[in-house]
């Protein structure tokens, strides 16, 4: 949580520096991992959170990186980590900030599709959330790119996620971005 503090330490400076009346104040909350929400599958878990709202998605961090998201399931707290299929978000990808949308696949590394093929990218580029999906604010670490293919339009790209799962007891939950 230390470089998460330190990273909106930072924002918060640039908008001084540019003498923005804009702010991020988001509001987290702690939250407990329960149990697997089936056995045999890491990329579900139950956790434990004051209120929670199941018609909202919520953003999950873990060390300061992005974990997956929180939805409602039976009325209950369940965390879709980076890796679950149903777990996805908006990024940017390196200096160009390209956009894109990743998603896991259930195995340890993260798609990031949709990215416009005239916006260059390169192996190696930091994947940040881009904030425009109201579910994380932009700038948070999700991972770094190690391929890059391109169809239909498109590029995809693989990334290597800073985050996966290793029955981690507690994340930090984005309850609110202002």
């Amino acid at each position: 949580i230390a470089m998460w503090i330190g990273f909106f330490a930072i924002h918060q400076k640039l908008l001084q520096e540019q003498n923005s009346t804009l702010k991020t104040n988001p509001q987290t909350a702690l939250a407990r991992t329960l149990s697997y929400v089936r056995f045999g599958d890491p990329h579900r878990v139950w956790i434990e959170m004051d209120h929670f709202n199941p018609k909202k998605v919520y953003g999950l961090l873990y060390r300061g990186y992005t974990a997956g998201i929180v939805v409602g399931s039976y009325g209950r707290p369940m965390a879709l980590l980076n890796g679950d299929t149903k777990s996805s978000y908006a990024v940017t990808i390196g200096t160009t900030l390209a956009p894109g949308i990743v998603r896991g696949n259930n195995e340890r590394r993260l798609i990031v599709e949709f990215i416009p093929t005239w916006i260059p990218i390169s192996v190696g580029d930091e994947v940040l959330t881009s904030g425009l999906d109201r579910i994380f604010m932009s700038g948070l670490k999700v991972g770094k790119v190690i391929s890059i293919s391109k169809a239909s339009g498109y590029q995809s790209a693989v990334i290597e996620p800073y985050f996966y799962g290793k029955n981690p007891a507690y994340f930090h939950v984005i309850t609110q971005i202002r």
